[in-house]
């Protein structure tokens, strides 16, 4: 009867220590639930603090968006607007090589004479106009400052 005494006995103390184990498990999962409660409430706080931040941020973002969007549509006439303009020299170019396969070396030289004296021309007009602004700009240096105006006589007035 005494081995069963004794066996209660030790059934006893590892319970007891099981006891004790279990305790300090329990107080280590308190405790960490605890800090993790604390953590939520930190994180909490701090999207409460963030959240309207967001909001404005993706408000603006969006307004962004939306205005990209719109510079975007308006130049799309202007890439049209080149596509034309391809489209008008292609179409020329046809037309011009369909041209000069029909005329003779002649004709075409004929035909391109005032072409070509009109880019002459404006080449000359284009040098005396630059000459003139240079010289312009010298004269301008030069002026007097004080100036007497004359009349001019065009001998209209003495036949009346």
């Amino acid at each position: 009867m005494e081995i069963f005494y004794v066996s209660i006995l030790f059934v006893s103390i590892a319970f007891a220590i099981v006891a004790i184990y279990l305790s300090f498990v329990l107080k280590r999962v308190a405790n960490m639930v605890k800090t993790l409660g604390t953590s939520l409430e930190e994180l909490e706080r701090e999207l409460e603090y963030m959240t309207p931040h967001l909001n404005q941020t993706l408000n603006e973002s969006s307004k962004l968006v939306d205005d990209i969007r719109e510079k975007v549509n308006a130049t799309d006439s202007v890439f049209d607007s080149a596509e034309n303009v391809g489209k008008s020299v292609i179409s020329l170019n046809e037309v011009y090589d369909e041209t000069s396969k029909q005329l003779s070396e002649q004709k075409l030289e004929q035909k391109m004479k005032p072409f070509v004296a009109g880019m002459t021309w404006s080449e000359v007009a284009i040098q005396l106009f630059s000459k003139w602004q240079s010289g312009t700009k010298e004269k301008n240096e030069l002026i007097v400052q004080q100036t007497d105006i004359v009349p001019v006589n065009t001998g209209k007035e003495g036949s009346r």
